[in-house]
């Protein structure tokens, strides 16, 4: 990511956005699904993507090849990492928070897919040409959100609290924060600053749920994992993960007054009853590295 300045939905970290958009519309149709996304579909057919992800599960003996059964495999992990964050954000509206900050919200959904209390607001970080781009294909489908959806244009390397502030983003009433599947794509010094200024714009009561890969700095020396990823999978990770060695994200929360719980990607699938074993029998490597899941309220000041 620290290469790419900006990019759209086939280029630099975009290109993961098209991914989980047709991972969640894989899962969506599957039988034992942990969601329902009905707006996947849309994403992948408004654009030629140069990696042709799969958008459904397939049926019992169809015939799946190597690369397609990598992506049918992680879009089981994927319904599990979409669930557990679709459960943080409804938990916290349940509780009354009514702010809710998507950071690299990618073409995620949530706005017209989870069912919101009156009064919520969801805003939605991310590159304006990947805003443009999910506003655009989402008025075309006719979608309707259940809340106050408000799309902000950001690069969150920059001044992005400035823009949500100026989107209408309230930091003296609590908010649920969501950094789904961001932090391995910056560099240490971003990942920094962007746990900071949450921090800052927070009041007690908000809360925070965020993904990280185990070590990730150890990617930089073993490079077999990203570089099989990469080539099993037709996209170029090894570009776009960041290997700095960084700071534990619960020890920085933690010392900044944040009360933080994770639990290792095996441990959520298990509380929803998904096996992320190799589907197809071929004993292939996950798709995914070694992941923890965190969540975090700010008690106190």
């Amino acid at each position: 990511m620290a290469g790419n300045r900006s990019w759209d939905v086939t280029t630099g970290p975009g290109i993961t956005a098209l991914g989980l958009a047709a991972a969640r519309t894989v899962e969506s149709s599957r039988p034992d699904a942990l969601i329902d996304d009905p707006f996947g579909a849309a994403f992948i057919q408004a654009v030629e993507s140069p990696v042709a992800f799969p958008a459904r599960w397939p049926e019992p003996g169809a015939e799946v090849s190597d690369r397609d059964a990598l992506h049918l495999h992680g879009s089981r992990y994927i319904g599990v990492r979409s669930r557990f964050y679709d459960d943080v954000v409804l938990d916290a509206v349940g509780g009354g928070v009514r702010q809710v900050v998507l950071l690299a919200a990618g073409l995620d959904t949530r706005a017209f897919r989870l069912g919101w209390p009156p009064g919520v607001t969801v805003y939605e970080l991310d590159q304006p040409q990947v805003v443009a781009f999910k506003d655009d294909v989402l008025g075309h489908v006719g979608a309707q959100a259940g809340c106050a959806r408000v799309p902000v244009g950001a690069d969150l390397r920059e001044d992005w609290p400035a823009a949500l502030t100026g989107a209408g983003f309230d930091a003296g009433a609590p908010a649920v924060w969501v950094a789904e599947g961001l932090l391995a794509y910056l560099p240490a010094e971003a990942e920094e600053l962007l746990l900071r200024r949450v921090d800052e714009h927070s009041v007690p009561g908000s809360r925070l749920a965020l993904d990280h890969i185990v070590q990730v700095d150890r990617l930089a020396a073993d490079r077999a994992p990203l570089d099989e990823l990469s080539e099993r999978s037709g996209v170029q990770m090894r570009s776009l993960i960041n290997t700095e060695r960084r700071r534990d994200p619960a020890e920085h929360l933690g010392a900044a007054g944040w009360s933080v719980g994770e639990e290792p990607a095996a441990a959520v699938a298990a509380r929803y009853g998904r096996d992320l074993s190799d589907p197809f029998g071929r004993q292939a490597t996950p798709p995914w590295l070694d992941t923890r899941f965190l969540s975090a309220v700010l008690d106190r000041r």
